[in-house]
């Protein structure tokens, strides 16, 4: 280990640890997190601690980031003494002498900082003003913009530093245990030790601090039981609203709340996946909300909010209650980028980190459940589409009239790959589509159909050449026509009928369902639309050759 490796903590030390004796393509955050029982959150911002400090380094394979060790130098400090500037008559000299000396300064400071990074371990100065002087990385990380103690400290905990402080005497140091803010209205436990700096005069002319982070020695048996049923839960087969009921119920236990909402992000739409309580007007909330989380999202952080920021004021009126001080934004991540956020608001004036943490390993396990949920989505949809290809085959080799290929094809469908609804269009003498069968339409969007509200979408696919896929996570979804979502339609499906390269219809399906497709399952339906087209055609020749005959 290198004169830099040295310091390093328990957590440091776990990570590395992890990557020297794991290959490379172990390496991706969500093998380390894994690797270390630490949450994604706790593990990514050490990674980028150490990535900055030269410790290890990444590549990209695809958009995972795989992490290996590097080599970095040992953090020596000059001990050589600053060359100060002599007496000479000659301005330019003297110029070059101080010169020398303010290099020599700079060259000290750059080693002593060195000396002084610790990633858990905080190391700053004060003057008698409590201003802050020096600060190592460390600090900077959690505490950037501060320039002042009472910026650290609640005004409570200011008398017993004031008292520490007053009282250190030259060569005698204090050790207290003391919160310092991380964020807005987020406490961080430190275990710090004060000493006395002493100028040239023996007098005390400032102080130095050194504190240890406490949060890990600070998790309850209560807390850790919590969290082991969340993961329980996450893991077990019980329905998905039953499993985020049990969830929100342990967040609650973690961080008492007014509000919790699990946010999701697909196809670039923010949507809200449940909340407690359930609001009316969850829309609104959404919108109320959006930039505070795509802030967290973006910056894969937990962000906090006081009473003024970001709507609350508005948020509070929706929740009927005035009492509320905070909010927080806990980011959902699944490996380098955040698919969603929990919401909290709470009555309380401030969080303590530990508790932050505990939340951030809830929206671990949150994490590995909506992968799974959605893998199996995708699975059970990627059946179903094959049988859809089956049953179409069927219906097709089993007749060759035109509206018994129609009436089967759309029903044999839609009855496979879950769909409530459906119908073809097919282009007549003047190439414009025409409806021709429909199951399952409402009235009303029968009518619609035929009145060609649905002609910005075939326009979309027919211009594209290729099928129109859009749910209501799509970002899409905003474009169509309002009266179609009064249906409750969760999911459009449009594939082109195809012969050739030519499209000479469209098989049009609707469910008030979310329906998810991988792009395997997307090719295969493309596929019954050639199915259909090239039936389409030899029923058309067939006609055709009858009629010469005749």
């Amino acid at each position: 280990m290198t004169e830099h490796g040295k310091n390093l903590t328990d957590t440091e030390r776990l990570i590395i640890s992890y990557i020297s004796s794991h290959p490379p393509e172990e390496c991706m955050l969500d093998k380390i997190t894994r690797g270390t029982s630490r949450s994604r959150a706790t593990v990514l911002k050490y990674l980028e601690i150490l990535n900055a400090k030269g410790i290890i380094n990444y590549r990209f394979v695809g958009r995972s980031k795989l992490w290996s060790l590097s080599e970095f130098p040992n953090t020596a400090i000059s001990t050589e003494p600053i060359i100060r500037p002599e007496d000479t008559d000659g301005s330019i000299d003297a110029l070059a002498s101080v010169a020398s000396q303010l290099h020599n300064l700079i060259y000290k400071e750059s080693g002593l900082k060195r000396s002084i990074d610790n990633p858990d371990t905080l190391v700053f100065t004060l003057n008698n003003y409590q201003d802050i002087i020096a600060t190592n990385d460390t600090f900077e990380t959690f505490f950037k913009g501060k320039n002042n103690l009472r910026e650290l400290v609640n005004p409570q905990e200011m008398i017993i530093m004031d008292e520490a402080i007053s009282s250190l005497k030259a060569g005698h140091t204090s050790t207290i245990e003391i919160d310092f803010m991380e964020k807005s209205k987020v406490y961080r436990p430190y275990k710090i030790s004060m000493h006395p700096i002493i100028g040239e005069n023996k007098e005390i002319t400032g102080t130095t601090i050194i504190g240890d982070d406490l949060s890990q020695s600070k998790r309850t048996k209560r807390e850790l039981e919590i969290l082991l049923s969340v993961a329980r839960s996450t893991s077990s087969r019980e329905s998905g609203e039953q499993t985020l009921k049990e969830v929100v119920h342990g967040i609650n236990s973690l961080i008492p709340n007014k509000y919790c909402g699990i946010f999701l992000k697909n196809g670039g739409k923010l949507h809200l996946q449940y909340h407690i309580p359930a609001l009316e007007n969850s829309n609104q909330i959404l919108v109320d909300l959006e930039g505070f989380i795509t802030k967290s999202m973006d910056s894969l952080e937990t962000l906090s909010a006081a009473n003024g920021d970001f709507h609350f004021e508005t948020i509070q009126s929706h929740l009927k209650n005035s009492s509320l001080s905070m909010m927080l934004s806990v980011p959902i991540i699944s490996a380098d980028h955040a698919i969603g956020v929990l919401v909290l608001l709470t009555q309380s004036e401030s969080v303590n980190s530990v508790n932050i943490e505990n939340v951030e390993m809830v929206a671990d396990e949150l994490s590995g459940f909506f992968k799974i949920k959605r893998l199996t989505h995708e699975k059970n949809e990627y059946i179903n589409t094959l049988v859809a290809m089956n049953n179409v085959s069927s219906v097709l080799n089993s007749t060759s009239v035109e509206d018994e290929i129609l009436g089967k094809s759309v029903t044999s469908t839609i009855d496979a790959l879950g769909f409530e609804m459906g119908c073809i269009y097919l282009t007549d003498d003047k190439e414009e589509l025409a409806l021709k069968v429909h199951k399952n339409l409402p009235e009303n969007l029968r009518n619609m159909c035929i009145a060609g509200i649905f002609k910005d979408l075939f326009r979309k696919t027919l211009e594209n050449q290729s099928l129109v896929y859009i749910t209501s996570e799509s970002a899409d979804y905003d474009l169509i026509d309002p009266a179609i979502k009064k249906n409750g339609l969760e999911t459009l499906l449009i594939l082109p009928i195809k012969s050739g390269e030519k499209i000479i219809g469209l098989l049009n399906m609707g469910s008030r369902n979310v329906k998810t497709y991988n792009q395997t399952s997307l090719e295969n339906l493309s596929s019954i639309g050639l199915q259909l087209g090239l039936a389409l055609e030899r029923s058309r020749l067939a006609i055709q050759l009858k009629q010469r005959n005749d």
